[in-house]
């Protein structure tokens, strides 16, 4: 092992991520061309390692493993070693998932571990985390080094057959699955029995520990009807504010709960699952009239702002789980610093309501708070609602302030194209819900900081730090900005979202479409060769970015009557009916969308004077049963359709409903306006 080792290349690296692996001893590459260059001209497997930021298994691998002088020697000696932030690769992060799936029968996860044919980059070999020595039937990652190398030494050719059957089977997955007879209606029946049969119905959620909140299944159950569907969204809402995924003190929620229940949490916070999380409640608040939904979204817009949000205003991708005093040490307390911090008038209150007179829930000695008691349970004399609510707000902020004093979890402080798509939208529909206008001004903060520092460039970036953006954008990015800014032209109909929203359309029709069969690929046409081009059907955290491109195509289409917009939307979802029919429910934003072009929500489109159409404007923003665009007289010709041009021309208050693509004759009234929509529910 007296070889000389490559220089580590993650000094100049744009991802936080990354750069956390920039000082350890292992020669890591990023994913370039200069690395497989490098693999294949020494004839070296790769050792693929795949996390991010938040991720507390990988910082623990790196610690224990990339940090230790004897373990990197055997790395750099006999692999090109490369890193990648599974965050801005998001496509190679998919395909070696997949291949390890395909490779050991069980799911993945993170740290993904693999090690590849430096010719073709095909693993032969997938695992994720792996300790220094060997515990609870792992290999010792040092010996699993040395097997590695001895296994690609001695038996290469098998490796070689055998990793040309992974290649075989990624390329059948990125084939659509031919699609059956079943309609609409049975695959909707078909995602409510697969959730029903999941579904726990003591603690809310699906399936046991960990349990995840499963935002996309969640956001498809909004929209089925029936009496079930309403109670598993319902039941785990209320579960999931109520418990430990839920941050009681900052807001927001965290990554997923370890255990049935959600009472402990794994402590990283992803501003992915905020986003739709955000929207989920601010739906169920307004659809439910929760008053205490209503408080969460509150709670989680204070925390995007106080501890999210960049100075270009974006926002940051994540918090950790770690801080430097260990996973979770940031957000649980002890009975001392809990009574050392409130008044007693708040204490006892606070501690009934949050459980801190029980047992302690974590590692034995500390607590995470989760809601014990009801209000209605905490019962002290001459105490009423409100003061009883006055006395725990008073005590949630001490202890905020006290929290933020501790050493805090990392910050990943990358702007990401396709989660700022989902907080932009989810705010801005929470803004509009729930009456507030300065989460849609933030909102639009957001667009504009996405649109040019990563959507101003041809081709469009993913990511964006400190003056530098990286990676080119993927069909999420573009989905996720399409429906970010459909929904903020719904609130103020700005000239330069519209014209991103087109810019948006014609790049997925044009660059991520299948010409044969209509099916949305996950990279570009233009992207590098890798092992596979995946399709971008399935569900994972976040939805489907084929699902959310359809959303977008056919609610742009609807709003500027184009035929081909629609067209491709219903050949991208024809094109996956297949994988919905076999499974509704890895595919429930395809299936969402599915519904939405057969069943459009109603298009009020406003247009006129000052008065009355702002007042009418301001009447429609918190329905969520239409979409609402109020056109500004100053709107140039070529900005719309011709056929909705003279609406915009028009002296006096005009409001003109489209169900798909039928549109009602034009009427001059509120009053009207809500028959024409009556008649339409009806």
């Amino acid at each position: 092992m007296s070889q000389q080792k490559p220089e580590n290349r993650l000094g100049d690296a744009l991802s936080p991520y990354l750069l956390q692996h920039a000082g350890n001893p292992v020669a890591w590459q990023p994913w370039d061309r200069e690395a497989l260059a490098m693999a294949r001209s020494l004839d070296k497997p790769i050792l693929l390692s795949i996390g991010y930021s938040a991720c507390h298994w990988c910082h623990v691998m790196a610690h224990e493993s990339f940090e230790n002088d004897e373990i990197a020697e055997r790395m750099n000696a006999y692999f090109v070693n490369i890193k990648v932030d599974r965050e801005e690769r998001p496509d190679l992060d998919q395909i070696y998932q997949l291949s390890h799936q395909l490779l050991t029968g069980r799911g993945g996860g993170w740290p993904l571990t693999l090690f590849l044919d430096p010719a073709g980059h095909a693993p032969f070999f997938a695992g994720t985390y792996f300790p220094p020595e060997p515990r609870y039937g792992m290999i010792a990652f040092g010996d699993l080094l040395e097997r590695i190398h001895q296994v690609w030494s001695t038996r290469r050719d098998e490796l070689r057959a055998q990793h040309l059957q992974v290649q075989e089977a990624l390329q059948a997955v990125a084939t659509p699955t031919p699609a059956g007879d079943a309609d609409l209606d049975s695959a909707l029946d078909s995602l409510s029995a697969e959730a029903g049969a999941r579904f726990d119905p003591d603690n809310g959620g699906f399936g046991g520990g960990p349990k995840f909140p499963q935002a996309p299944l969640l956001a498809a159950l909004a929209e089925v009807d029936g009496e079930h569907p309403a109670q598993m969204l319902g039941d785990t809402l209320s579960a999931m504010a109520r418990h430990g995924l839920h941050d009681h003190l900052g807001g927001g929620f965290f990554r997923y709960c370890v255990d049935a229940v959600w009472e402990i949490p794994h402590f990283e916070k992803m501003l992915s699952d905020n986003a739709l999380l955000l929207g989920l409640y601010a739906h169920a608040a307004a659809r439910w009239k929760r008053a205490d939904f209503h408080a969460v979204c509150e709670r989680l817009v204070e925390w995007l702002e106080r501890e999210m949000s960049l100075d270009n205003g974006g926002f940051a991708a994540s918090l950790d789980a770690d801080s430097e005093d260990g996973e979770g040490a940031y957000y649980v307390w002890s009975r001392k610093a809990v009574a050392e911090t409130l008044t007693s008038a708040e204490h006892d209150l606070f501690s009934a309501r949050f459980g801190l007179d029980g047992p302690p829930n974590f590692e034995g000695e500390h607590w995470h708070l989760v809601i014990a008691r009801s209000r209605g349970e905490l019962v002290e004399e001459d105490l009423d609602e409100d003061e009883i609510d006055a006395r725990l707000e008073s005590a949630r902020q001490r202890l905020l302030a006290a929290r933020q004093e501790r050493p805090a979890p990392g910050l990943d402080d990358k702007m990401m194209a396709s989660w700022n798509g989902l907080v932009i939208e989810n705010l801005a529909l929470a803004g509009k819900l729930l009456g507030h206008e300065d989460w849609l001004e933030r909102s639009a903060r957001a667009l504009d900081a996405v649109a040019v520092n990563l959507f101003g460039q041809e081709p469009p970036r993913a990511v964006w730090r400190n003056g530098r953006s990286a990676q080119t954008a993927l069909l999420d990015e573009h989905a996720n900005v399409l429906l970010a800014c459909l929904q903020l032209l719904g609130w103020r109909f700005e000239t330069r979202w519209l014209n991103l929203a087109r810019r948006i359309a014609r790049r997925i029709m044009s660059q991520f479409t299948d010409a044969a069969s209509g099916a949305l690929h996950l990279t570009p046409s233009d992207h590098e060769t890798l092992l596979t081009r995946p399709l971008a059907h399935a569900d994972d955290a976040t939805p489907a970015g084929a699902g959310q491109a359809a959303l977008g195509l056919a609610r742009l289409g609807h709003l500027l009557g184009d035929t081909a917009l629609l067209d491709a939307a219903r050949r991208a979802i024809e094109a996956a009916r297949g994988d919905i029919e076999r499974s509704a429910l890895a595919h429930a934003t395809l299936l969402r969308a599915w519904h939405g072009l057969e069943h459009p929500r109603p298009q009020v489109l406003l247009a006129g004077p000052e008065d009355p159409v702002a007042d009418w404007h301001r009447q429609l923003a918190g329905r969520d049963d239409c979409e609402v665009y109020r056109l500004p007289p100053d709107l140039a010709a070529e900005d719309l359709p011709e056929q909705l041009q003279y609406l915009v021309d028009s002296e006096r208050g005009v409001v003109m409903v489209c169900m798909g693509q039928r549109c009602l004759t034009p009427v001059h009234a509120l009053a009207d306006l809500q028959a024409q929509l009556s008649e339409g529910a009806d």
